[in-house]
């Protein structure tokens, strides 16, 4: 079993994004810059202890990469959705049974830096 955490946006941030563009709502801005930065480990390290992230699902898979294609492809029966959930991109984090959190990269997985969360 895998948590699955994504970024999501609420109406009024979308409407401020509407409004203002992408740079006045910080979850905005971290999960754009996650497409582009060489340091995504970080990037989402801090977005995850900002409270960027929301639980949105536990997946059954094998392993990493089982997690992606089931959150994109299936089986609907191995995905429990706790909250509305988008297909998994970059930027979202799975985290393993071992509580081990990984991001996922523009190709592959890639381990997120924990040194800075709080306890």
């Amino acid at each position: 079993m895998y948590k699955l955490f994504q970024i999501r946006l609420t109406e009024a941030e979308v409407d401020m994004i509407n409004a203002d563009g992408h740079d006045s709502v910080p979850k905005q801005r971290a999960r754009l810059s996650m497409n582009f930065s060489k340091n995504i480990s970080t990037v989402s390290a801090d977005a995850f202890a900002a409270g960027y992230y929301d639980h949105v699902a536990n997946i059954t898979a094998n392993d990493l990469e089982d997690v992606f294609h089931t959150g994109n492809m299936g089986p609907e029966k191995n995905i429990e959705r706790l909250n509305q959930m988008h297909s998994v991109s970059v930027g979202d984090i799975v985290e393993d049974i071992k509580g081990v959190k990984h991001v996922v990269a523009d190709v592959g997985f890639k381990k997120v830096d924990e040194t800075n969360f709080v306890s």
